[in-house]
């Protein structure tokens, strides 16, 4: 009987070893997705775009480490994204449904995301497009589609005027640029540290804001704060007006289309009709129920404009369209 309870207690204590292991290791996910819910949420993305075949990469330009994502197949189509945004956060919910049209790139710019932040850079949109020269470099792409969201419209924008040979067609998103009367005040991109500050930054940015929990608020708002200085010199380069795109808007001969968040109270349908008017030949595409984040808060609308776009042959010119 000993020899035969011997085994059985091995087992055992086998057992209750796993048990206890997958009970701290379930304690500490716990734990983490409490206190650290963006990095939970950050990873379960990276699984979701890894399993649609999206790469995460790396590239090193000018010795600054730029991360990005690769997918598809077919033209390439980099895609921008916005102050303070990445390219997990302003297109991980539109990247997997165009790489299955285009070969996707789609960056975070030096300063963002998991981009390295260097501390003597000065964020300006001219440096910044000077880096997407470089990296189309980097990936071998002659020539791309861009499109671009919020801060990545401008610098989207900004390129197809200095280097009209790089950029094929153009997709501006709420596009920044111009000036317009009010400009935006920095403390509308401040999430703050309260629960009302964050409900009034999400006002900012979308017709239908989402409801968020209160520890990935909190996460939030504790991401924010450490990346604020960025986004500070990125601000204090753009008001010089230096980069302004008013001037540059003749130089663009890439096919445009420009969508617009019909509540977009950041930039406001004023300042699309302000590069509307720099672009005779460009498409205008108003989406009703939205804010100023279209890929986020209307996805399936801005995919199907921005398809339209980019695959007609030959490309619209002078199109008005309300997306209601």
């Amino acid at each position: 009987m000993p020899s035969l309870l011997r085994p059985r207690s091995r087992w055992l204590r086998r057992g209750l070893v796993i048990l206890i292991l997958a009970t701290a290791a379930l304690g500490c996910a716990g734990a983490l997705a409490y206190q650290r819910p963006l990095t939970v949420v950050s990873w379960y993305d990276r699984w979701r775009l890894w399993l649609a075949g999206i790469a995460s990469r790396e590239v090193v330009i000018d010795g600054v480490r730029i991360h990005y994502k690769e997918g598809g197949a077919g033209e390439p189509l980099v895609l921008v994204h916005g102050l303070g945004g990445s390219s997990d956060a302003d297109w991980g919910q539109v990247i997997v449904p165009l790489a299955k049209q285009f070969h996707v790139y789609a960056l975070d710019l030096p300063g963002f995301g998991r981009s390295d932040k260097p501390a003597s850079a000065t964020y300006a949109i001219r440096s910044q497009a000077a880096t997407l020269v470089k990296f189309l470099d980097a990936v071998g792409a002659r020539q791309a589609h861009v499109c671009g969201l919020s801060m990545g419209g401008w610098i989207a924008a900004y390129t197809a005027s200095e280097h009209p040979d790089r950029v094929a067609r153009l997709v501006l998103a709420d596009s920044a640029g111009v000036r317009f009367e009010p400009a935006p005040e920095r403390a509308l991109l401040d999430p703050g540290t309260t629960p009302e500050a964050f409900a009034s930054f999400l006002r900012t940015l979308f017709y239908n804001p989402p409801r968020l929990p209160a520890p990935l608020v909190r996460d939030f708002q504790a991401q924010a704060r450490q990346q604020a200085w960025v986004i500070d010199r990125a601000l204090a380069a753009m008001l010089t007006g230096d980069d302004a795109l008013e001037p540059r808007l003749g130089k663009i001969r890439a096919p445009t289309l420009i969508i617009w968040g019909r509540q977009d109270a950041l930039l406001p349908l004023h300042s699309g009709e302000i590069i509307k008017q720099g672009l005779p030949t460009a498409n205008f595409t108003v989406v009703d129920r939205c804010g100023h984040m279209p890929p986020i808060e209307r996805p399936d609308a801005f995919l199907r404009e921005a398809e339209r776009f980019l695959r007609a042959m030959p490309p619209p010119q002078d199109e008005y369209a309300l997306v209601p």
